[in-house]
């Protein structure tokens, strides 16, 4: 009889005709297509790419019908992973930047620091043939459809150079004086391939840092208080010129609390100076603006790059 019963229930879930009466439905396992593996050689070793995106797409389907039976709220909450928002360093933390370091990224985004990378322009005599200086020049790259000049890296020192066909050579650093440095190497390296090179004229960066702090400043104020460091002409220009006490670094200092960070010979010249005059601006807060006011005057990238463009032409410490 239990036989029977078995075999009777058994009969009954194989029939097509036993959807109503089983509830229970059998799909058949999708067959596994195999897929060719594309190869691709690279310097090191060969890398198997993975199937292209049907699976994927098969997956997502999955998941999403595996899902569809829980509430969206907490389907949001398990399927995806909130972003934290930058935290706001208190008042007295900007003051003390370099106190904790741990700190110092939440920091650097409030006050928007930017660091610019140390550059010197030089012009030469000489006019130069890119196809044969990346013949010739070791670990010289020229790609023409991208850059019109010949790209050359160094390590003693770190420098990154680009040579252009009309004599002008352009170079990055970590410092004032590596940027000069790698422009006479390459003059160097130039002249040992037949030409013959002359240095006319060397232009270096003078914004090498910009910030701003979240709140007006009273020039009119500064300038009075610290008459042997800052020089104020509101008829001539719109910000106050404040120069570090023991160093050449020079601050251009607006109103809407953006400051430029000028003639810094290292990036750790200009951190420090950063923490220096952070204490001497938070005394001179102004009187209070609207917010939109004061973030669209800061955010003007027109109001940025234009006077930047300013002080690169009339540099400051000449």
């Amino acid at each position: 009889m239990g036989n029977f019963s078995i075999k009777r229930i058994r009969n009954e879930i194989i029939s097509p005709n036993a959807t109503n009466r089983c509830p229970c439905q059998f799909q058949e396992k999708p067959k596994l297509v195999k897929s060719e593996q594309k190869v691709q050689n690279t310097l090191f070793v060969d890398v198997n790419r993975p199937p292209p995106g049907p699976i994927l797409a098969e997956c997502s389907v999955l998941d999403a019908t595996m899902d569809s039976t829980e509430s969206g709220e907490e389907s949001r909450n398990q399927n995806s992973s909130a972003i934290s928002t930058p935290r706001t360093p208190t008042e007295d933390e900007v003051l003390h930047i370099y106190r904790n370091v741990s700190q110092l990224a939440d920091i650097e985004r409030y006050l928007n620091i930017l660091y610019t990378p140390f550059s010197c322009l030089a012009t030469t005599s000489s006019k130069y043939d890119l196809w044969e200086l990346e013949s010739f020049i070791p670990h010289a790259r020229y790609d023409p459809e991208r850059h019109l000049a010949v790209s050359v890296n160094r390590l003693m020192p770190v420098t990154s150079l680009k040579i252009y066909p009309n004599g002008n050579i352009y170079c990055q650093g970590y410092s004032r004086d590596a940027t000069r440095r790698g422009v006479i190497n390459i003059i160097e390296e130039l002249r040992d391939l037949g030409y013959n090179s002359r240095l006319r004229r060397c232009k270096f960066n003078v914004v090498n840092a910009t910030f701003s702090v979240p709140f007006h400043l009273n020039l009119d104020q500064l300038h009075l208080q610290n008459p042997s460091f800052a020089q104020y002409d509101p008829i001539k220009n719109p910000f106050v010129t404040y120069i570090l006490w023991g160093t050449m670094v020079k601050f251009a200092i607006f109103p809407t609390g953006y400051v430029y960070v000028m003639c810094a010979s290292t990036r750790g010249l200009a951190k420090l100076a950063i923490a220096k005059l952070l204490p001497i601006l938070y005394c001179y807060k102004g009187s209070e603006q609207d917010e939109s006011e004061q973030s669209l005057s800061c955010g003007d990238i027109n109001y940025k790059v234009l006077w930047e463009k300013y002080f690169q032409d009339n540099d400051p410490s000449d």
